[in-house]
């Protein structure tokens, strides 16, 4: 399993729908779900020209705890 931490939400929504756009879409949409499908479609075209077959699933309700070694 991969797991990807996505740190810079609201410029990856800025880049995608515009600053006006995402602006008002943190008012009526859900932020993360957004990238989420952002990632998802970029994932996908990827893919797709390297002949990759794959199934890309979304997960919620996952708990992930990051542990620090010093």
């Amino acid at each position: 399993m991969i797991t990807i931490e996505i740190t810079n939400l609201d410029e990856l929504v800025k880049e995608h729908r515009g600053p006006v756009s995402a602006l008002f879409g943190k008012l009526v949409t859900d932020i993360e779900g957004e990238v989420e499908r952002i990632i998802i479609n970029e994932l996908k075209e990827e893919f797709e020209k390297r002949g990759i077959k794959s199934n890309i699933c979304s997960v919620s309700g996952i708990s992930l705890r990051r542990f620090v070694n010093s």
